[in-house]
């Protein structure tokens, strides 16, 4: 009976989706007030219809309900209660469920957001009736081509489980995480899309960049936490201790990530200094046309990735069907409707500028990912060979816009808005910078080895980012707390990037990789560390066995630590994974992999030595805190500017 409550609650949801395109887009004329109160229980039938066709999806997944077509895909009877859970979300049909469901909140919140007034309620109604328009479109492709309610018959004794590689507990929350980030985009989208039909004075047609800039950190801090949590399962469990592998699907959610950081910035000035309205509008709708291209590259089957959920492409199409609708509707929506900028007189160096050149670094970063992502799909297609770009290509031409941008970057921090000149910029940092190659030339020779210019170009830019995100924060906190404060976001947002740039540089070039195999009792060098094979028991796990090495390390004689890496069996369907063993401080990483037994008590083992491989994960959650921060300060600072 589940199933079909569910179905129920889609297809009311998808009504009530439909009636909110319509008061939105204003085909159903009312006062403005009646509006806004239709809209607001519209939308709130909307977000609790589908949050309860979740409910019963996951009551389904609880009671090993085998007669739902999804639940015998993708769960098992000893399968642990949280990965049940996961698994909502864990294939194709519940992942595009979860992604809606997500969509519904997003409008639920702004529909209750209070930096809404008279003067802009008429561009909240548009807004969710945008959002009304993308669920609607959405939850059509669910109920159609990927519901997750049908029934199988006959009914199977037994499920086929969850993919092992999503049973893990960094899987179980980085879905929701990275989709409500994804998904969270088509806020400011539909923010700039409703400014286009609703502002008719051009002294209202900047309102709406003071709106979304709330709207766009909110899911550029999902987005960066869903990032880092994939990064870093990609480290552990699959096995090779990489946090990066510049995979299509990785790419995907970077892609978004960039231009959402370029929206940011651009609705900064377009807030304070009323210009970049046309660049805000654009990124806006780039930002949500890369997230549903992600959505596209997951789920069309074009493409193999451990990240993928699909293998039908009828079902990409129709998705790809949606992305050409979205974008090039709002993209012509754009073109018509956009209204002429006065012609800009900007100062090279004025903050505005810099903002610009380093908009322009972001959207070349995302460009030539894109390039990098979609022309061997594209080659394959036309029936043109088979191409593989992989990360030398990645590596190489995302340091192009890259490096130039994070000098800029920490010239922007000290810059002023319309008159800032090159001699006041230097005047303010030469001692930074003095500073910052001196320490450079310090860690690159004496801590570690000199290894090429390239590496001290990345260390001294890492030490340059810190050092001008955080001295304009402590300078203000002497003179003016209330100043240092408003400053504090863009501090920590700057020190987390110079953090994970400093990370990436020194792993990149003092990592060592080394694989050995080992008999019990035999050691392998690696760095100054020695591992030291103990032996090897086995373990049974609630649905999977598993083979278990005590590896004992040691420094100069002295014992650093065990470690227990695994490698784990589900079925004999499934090749066997590996769980890393890892022991770790701020300054570097001891990593273990267990390979096969090549017989006689001897085992391959993948051995790692990465400095600073913390510091990786570390700066996104700097950024996130400061991104927390902005979010935090902006209801009283809405309240001063009203």
């Amino acid at each position: 009976m589940s199933p079909e409550i569910g179905q129920l609650l889609l297809t009311l949801s998808m009504a009530a989706a439909f009636l909110q395109t319509l008061v939105g887009m204003g085909l159903i004329k009312l006062p403005l007030s009646l509006q806004d109160r239709l809209m607001m229980n519209l939308v709130a039938i909307h977000a609790i219809g589908l949050f309860s066709a979740m409910i019963c999806l996951g009551y389904s997944f609880i009671t090993d309900d085998f007669s739902v077509l999804y639940v015998a895909l993708n769960s098992h009877t000893d399968l642990p209660v949280q990965y049940k859970v996961a698994a909502i979300w864990g294939a194709h049909e519940g992942s595009l469920l979860l992604w809606v469901f997500l969509l519904s909140i997003w409008g639920l919140l702004l529909a209750l957001s209070k930096k809404f007034n008279q003067q802009t309620m008429d561009l909240k109604i548009k807004s969710l009736g945008f959002i009304g328009l993308i669920s609607l479109g959405f939850i059509v492709f669910i109920l159609y081509t990927s519901n997750p309610f049908e029934r199988l018959f006959p009914i199977p004794v037994q499920g086929r489980s969850l993919n092992p590689l999503l049973q893990d507990p960094a899987l179980v929350m980085h879905p929701p995480i990275l989709y409500a980030g994804y998904v969270g985009l088509a806020v400011p989208f539909s923010l700039a899309l409703a400014s286009l039909i609703t502002v008719k004075h051009e002294a209202l047609q900047y309102q709406w960049a003071g709106i979304a800039r709330v709207w766009t950190i909110a899911p550029w801090l999902f987005l960066t936490g869903g990032i880092a949590l994939g990064s870093w399962w990609a480290y552990y469990e699959l096995g090779w201790g990489g946090w990066w592998f510049w995979d299509p699907v990785e790419n995907a959610s970077l892609m978004p990530w960039l231009t959402a950081t370029a929206l940011v910035h651009s609705l900064i000035v377009t807030d304070q200094m009323r210009l970049f309205n046309a660049m805000s509008i654009l990124l806006a709708i780039i930002s949500f046309s890369l997230s549903l291209l992600g959505t596209f590259l997951v789920r069309s089957g074009i493409l193999i990735s451990v990240h993928s959920f699909a293998s039908d492409p009828t079902r990409g199409m129709f998705i790809l069907m949606l992305l050409g609708f979205f974008t090039g509707g709002a993209l012509i929506l754009y073109s018509l409707r956009l209204k002429k900028e006065r012609r800009l007189k900007l100062k090279i160096f004025s903050r505005e500028s810099l903002l610009l050149l380093n908009n322009v670094f972001l959207c070349t970063a995302a460009g030539l990912i894109l390039i990098g992502t979609l022309y061997p799909l594209l080659v394959e297609i036309f029936d043109a060979g088979k191409l593989s770009v992989g990360p030398p290509y990645f590596n190489f031409v995302f340091l192009i816009p890259f490096l130039p941008m994070l000098f800029f970057m920490g010239w922007g921090a000290f810059s002023s808005w319309q008159d800032s000149e090159l001699k006041d910029l230097i005047s303010r940092t030469k001692w930074i910078f003095l500073s910052v190659i001196l320490l450079s030339i310090f860690v690159t020779f004496a801590v570690y080895n000199y290894a090429g210019l390239l590496t001290l170009v990345g260390i001294t830019l890492a030490g340059w980012t810190i050092l001008t995100g955080a001295t304009p924060f402590f300078k203000n906190l002497k003179l003016d707390r209330r100043n240092a404060l408003k400053l504090l976001p863009m501090s920590l947002a700057h020190v987390g990037l110079g953090l994970t740039v400093l990370g990436i540089t020194v792993t990149s070039t003092y990592g060592i990789t080394f694989d050995k195999s080992l008999q019990f009792g035999q050691s392998a060098q690696v760095g100054n560390y020695e591992f030291k094979l103990i032996g090897i028991t086995d373990k049974n796990g609630p649905n999977y066995s598993a083979k278990v090495a005590e590896v004992e390390i040691t420094s100069k004689d002295n014992r650093v630590a065990i470690i227990y890496p695994e490698k784990r069996t589900y079925d004999q369907n499934s090749p066997a994974l590996t769980e890393a063993g890892i022991e770790s401080n701020l300054g570097r990483d001891l990593f273990v992999a267990l390979g096969e037994d090549v017989g006689n008590q001897s085992w391959s083992l993948h051995l790692q030595y990465k400095p600073l491989l913390r510091l990786i994960w570390l700066g996104p959650f700097i950024m996130i805190l400061g991104g927390l921060f902005r979010i935090y300060l902006s209801k009283p600072l809405a309240r001063k500017l009203d």
